[in-house]
């Protein structure tokens, strides 16, 4: 089959027979208004001056448009003709490839079925589908089934392997568990490992935070089962006391009681030191600080 043109002749323009005589006589007419400068004297005269050129370069647009259409009219009956052998065409074309595409669809499913079987009896860990290992372009001619079955078997055993690296590397970490959730869902080893380093400063900050409060809280209760509990008085030789009533003092009981004096040493903390005090204080037992130390 030939498409066939007819042809016929166009006597057209195809050029301006006076541009050279037309741009000469333009130039210099047109040369002074590439420096005009529009006052209040003359704004009515360039307003005259802008309005002839405006008609000017119409009279030239309207003659260059009317010869264009005329140009085009030849062109405009081919350009339909054409269109209209060419919808015939396209018309099988679109029915064959519906049916090509419609067994393409069918070798697809046929050779992703192929590869889904061949996951399924890798007996692949549940954490792992078909679409973390199947290459992206399975789809091309160009891969074939068995390459691509081996590598999925391949991207299987790395992912296992990883999830076994990530169990030795990290396996007495308090957060190993988050770590293996991590690698499962992300399935790659390096950002598992940065996720873990996070979490391991976290740990430690999370720790140093328990142990400070728990050695304040162990110091709270120290201080006070010291205040509470019943104070003894420090065993003495006979030597140290003097056996010497006080005058003008009395107790609370109805019969007063002796009072003697004494001397001791104490050794403890700040805190053990000031309860003791405290303790004396309030029992109103007068002592006297000799040293401190």
């Amino acid at each position: 089959m030939e498409l066939i043109l007819k042809s016929s002749e166009i006597n057209l323009p195809q050029e301006i027979e006076n541009l050279a005589a037309l741009k000469a006589e333009l130039t210099p007419k047109l040369e002074k208004y590439n420096n005009l400068v529009v006052t209040a004297d003359s704004i009515k005269a360039a307003k005259a001056d802008k309005a002839a050129l405006n008609k000017l370069r119409a009279a030239i647009e309207d003659q260059r448009k009317a010869i264009k259409r005329q140009y085009l009219e030849p062109y405009n009956i081919l350009e339909s003709q054409c269109k209209e052998v060419v919808a015939l065409i396209d018309a099988p074309i679109q029915a064959i490839d519906k049916q090509i595409k419609t067994f393409d669809e069918i070798e697809e499913q046929e050779k992703y079925t192929e590869l889904q079987e061949a996951f399924v009896n890798l007996d692949p860990p549940d954490w792992i589908e078909l679409a973390d290992v199947l290459n992206p372009k399975w789809k091309n001619k160009t891969a074939k089934t068995d390459a691509l079955i081996s590598e999925i078997e391949q991207a299987v055993k790395e992912l296992t392997s990883g999830l076994e690296k990530v169990k030795a590397t990290y396996g007495e970490e308090p957060f190993l568990l988050s770590v293996l959730e991590f690698y499962k869902e992300h399935k790659d080893f390096s950002k598992t490992a940065v996720y873990a380093a996070q979490l391991n400063t976290a740990y430690k900050r999370e720790q140093e935070a328990k142990l400070k409060a728990q050695k304040l809280t162990e110091e709270a209760a120290q201080r006070e089962s010291f205040q509470n509990e019943p104070q003894q008085p420090a065993p003495v030789s006979n030597e140290s006391i003097q056996a010497e009533p006080q005058k003008g003092q009395e107790t609370q009981s109805e019969k007063p009681q002796k009072l003697f004096k004494g001397k001791f040493e104490v050794e403890g903390t700040a805190e053990q030191i000031k309860a003791l005090g405290q303790y004396m204080k309030t029992n109103n037992i007068k002592f006297t600080i000799i040293k401190e130390g």
